[in-house]
């Protein structure tokens, strides 16, 4: 082959758009297949839903259950805990929080932990400024006297949610730095769809996996509203699950991993769960389950697993569900586990292939597959009655963090397969303050001692002292000479005028200055010096009329 036959590659034989060759099939029964493809799917909201998640087709009974699945499919990379040894060979306790711990948020890199109580607190634990006192570095006060219920850092790390029992989510810089509160609604509006915000306390909060700026709160209005961070004043958009009879949602959440599609996961207080698309529409739910959980209770926490398309619930019907986007209809599996409190959560392993919940004293690994208990992890530091609410499993980092309703907070972590978090300052030593320094012995103040000691009654006055000063009753040893220039008020002086001062009396305090001054009239007369020989010449002398006085009228008589 020459050289020409190489460059005739790459030079164009045509020019303008080209036209794709026809099928050899048929092309009626194809644009046919698709358009009655695109008509089920834009007609049935369930439909759509699968078709957006890649899978369009309805399941059969032939197919494979999940645990099926699960077990043939290729398993993600496992860390600690995935192979029946978990993270917990050491533990750090933080104990601040006075009342029950009802939410928890880590950042990506592990080193920032958020902890939010019922008494309107929350603690931020920064590991790398923290020292073996284990003492939050800062404190917020989101809303005063409101309970905080969610905390949500978005992906980047940067900014943190806080939702509260009141309407408006704030948003947090992650150094603690308040930047805005989100609008509350009017409520004296009944449509939901028509207010710019909640009108009613919010329950849950979630960042959108797929952008840093949009994020979504739950209410107990019945409404479930995505925002933007750059317009706080109203929200983007309004998803209601039913609109005659509007139910508190009480548990909110995007579903991410490695899905097709995302979605939004809620929870309602009729027990129903309901599933949208993230990118929409949103006039109704593309998949409702009604009866997901007992009717009247609180489902307390959503959590999807990393492959985006499990998810579980905890409902307060004493129930953990396993449900599966693709098919929505049923729960997967189904497990019997207690709960008490109302901020009751859930969490998967890094790999997904165990659920993490509380229970009391103790965290119950569940098997993501059938929800059967594989271990209960003790909880060092709790109460003998305490329950833990709020569990995590960091996955970049390899640590557990456990919240129980006693206000304790137990970081466990592995010395040979965790990093940074907790381990940072789980082997610091406190700083040690001025304040803290310990003075061994006896401490005696110099005017204690006997020497200087005033033994006189301190009943009496400070006239009566006065009195016998003046008396000469109570001596007083002599001031000694001042030498320089003098200070305090007292002008210096050298010894021979210190002592000539105490031998002359100085007696210019008892004359009177009247006499004192005309002692000195006839010599200023005779001898003027200043003023008076100026005007010796031209100045009249003075005449007096000395009978004035006798001339006076005498006063009339009084009739």
């Amino acid at each position: 082959m020459g050289l020409s036959d190489e460059l005739s590659k790459f030079i164009p034989k045509g020019f303008g758009k080209k036209k794709k060759p026809a099928a050899a099939s048929d092309d009626t029964g194809d644009r046919t297949g698709e358009t009655t493809g695109d008509k089920r799917t834009a007609g049935d909201p369930a439909s759509r839903l699968a078709f957006e998640q890649g899978a369009a087709q309805e399941p059969t009974a032939a197919e494979a259950p999940l645990s099926d699945q699960l077990a043939t499919a290729e398993p993600p990379q496992a860390l600690d805990g995935d192979d029946g040894e978990y993270p917990v060979s050491s533990h750090i306790a933080l104990r601040e929080h006075a009342k029950a711990v009802s939410a928890l948020a880590w950042d990506a890199s592990g080193d920032l932990l958020l902890s939010g109580d019922t008494g309107s607190l929350v603690h931020m634990w920064e590991f790398r400024a923290m020292d073996s006192s284990f003492k939050p570095t800062r404190t917020l006060v989101p809303f005063e006297g409101q309970q905080v219920r969610d905390l949500r850092f978005n992906r980047a790390g940067t900014h943190f949610l806080c939702a509260t029992s009141d309407p408006r989510a704030r948003l947090y810089e992650s150094s603690g730095h308040a930047v805005c509160d989100f609008k509350r609604g009017d409520m004296y509006v009944s449509d939901m769809r028509k207010t710019t915000g909640h009108v009613s306390g919010l329950f849950a909060a979630d960042w959108s996996p797929r952008s840093d700026d949009v994020f979504a709160t739950a209410s107990a209005d019945g409404t479930v509203r995505i925002w933007s961070c750059e317009r706080p004043r109203a929200q983007d958009h309004v998803l209601v699950a039913r609109a005659r009879s509007a139910g508190t949602v009480t548990a909110c959440r995007y579903s991410g991993g490695a899905g097709p599609a995302t979605v939004i996961a809620a929870a309602q207080v009729d027990g129903s769960i309901s599933l949208w698309p993230a990118s929409g529409p949103y006039l109704r739910p593309a998949s409702r389950t009604e009866g997901a959980h007992a009717k009247g209770t609180e489902t307390s926490d959503i959590a999807f697993a990393p492959d985006g398309h499990r998810f579980a619930t905890r409902g307060g019907d004493d129930t953990v569900k396993l449900w599966d986007i693709r098919r929505a209809t049923a729960p997967v599996a189904t497990a019997a586990l207690p709960s008490s409190h109302s901020a009751s959560s859930l969490a998967f392993s890094p790999s997904g292939s165990q659920i993490m919940a509380g229970a009391p004293r103790s965290i119950a690994a569940l098997d993501a597959g059938d929800l059967s208990i594989l271990r209960h992890i003790p909880v060092a530091g709790c109460g003998s009655s305490a329950e833990v609410t709020r569990v995590l499993w960091h996955p970049r980092a390899n640590q557990i963090a456990a919240a129980t309703g006693d206000g304790s907070i137990s970081v466990m972590y592995s010395q040979a397969q965790s990093t940074r978090g907790a381990k940072l300052c789980a082997a610091k030593r406190p700083r040690r303050r001025a304040d803290d320094v310990q003075v061994m012995g006896q401490i005696i103040t110099p005017h204690a001692l006997p020497l200087f000691r005033d033994d006189k009654p301190a009943a009496i006055s400070a006239g009566k002292r006065r009195r016998d000063v003046a008396r000469g009753s109570e001596k007083h040893a002599p001031g000694q000479p001042l030498r320089g220039h003098g200070k305090g008020g007292y002008i210096g002086m050298n010894e021979t005028q210190h002592i000539m001062k105490s031998i002359i009396k100085d007696t210019m305090r008892d004359e009177d200055p009247r006499e004192a001054l005309l002692r000195y009239a006839a010599v200023a007369e005779s001898d003027p010096i200043f003023v008076a020989p100026a005007y010796n010449g031209t100045q009249d002398k003075p005449v007096f009329d000395d009978d004035a006085e006798d001339q006076l009228p005498e006063m009339k008589r009084r009739k």
